[in-house]
């Protein structure tokens, strides 16, 4: 699709629809490094990167019902799931760099993660191996890095202090 094609498809002018195309991220650019490069980028292999691009496209294909179609491509959606479990970036900040919405880069990796599920081909492990095994290196940390609400005390009249009056000018 040219980028005239796309501006008279989703409504938009040329000049938007440019501006949109130079902040993303450069798909094609990534899929041309090679298999180290790749993982440094994304934490995957090139061969798992497809066969998630083929269970999108599965999964693609199976609608009954399409709806509107998406802005990014089915590669810079997974790229941009990609993005939000290896870097822990906001959703807002990983939304300007793909030029969408974070709501809808929200809805994309709730997609994304919903596809691989019912894939049935991408799954951790329901069982850590036992601790017997002398050729696991456990000496591994894991973080919780998820954004949490931070709940504030209220305000109350006996939380605040008045101040005195007298002497203001």
């Amino acid at each position: 699709m040219t980028i005239r094609e796309a501006a008279l498809f989703y409504g938009l002018s040329t000049s938007t629809i440019h501006n949109w195309l130079s902040t993303m991220p450069n798909i094609d650019k990534l899929l041309e490094q090679n298999n180290a490069g790749f993982k440094r980028y994304t934490g995957i292999h090139k061969a798992t990167f497809y066969e998630i691009l083929e269970a999108m496209q599965q999964h693609e294909t199976q609608k009954t019902k399409p709806g509107r179609p998406s802005v990014l491509s089915l590669e810079a959606q997974i790229l941009l799931a990609l993005t939000y479990w290896r870097e822990y970036r906001t959703l807002y900040h990983i939304s300007m760099d793909f030029g969408i919405h974070e709501s809808s880069a929200s809805r994309v990796i709730r997609k994304v993660e919903y596809v691989l599920i019912n894939s049935g081909k991408f799954e951790l492990p329901k069982k850590l191996p036992s601790r017997v095994d002398d050729d696991i290196n456990w000496s591994v940390v894991i973080v919780d890095a998820t954004e949490t609400f931070i709940e504030r005390p209220k305000k109350t009249k006996e939380t605040t202090i008045a101040a005195r009056r007298n002497n203001t000018p």
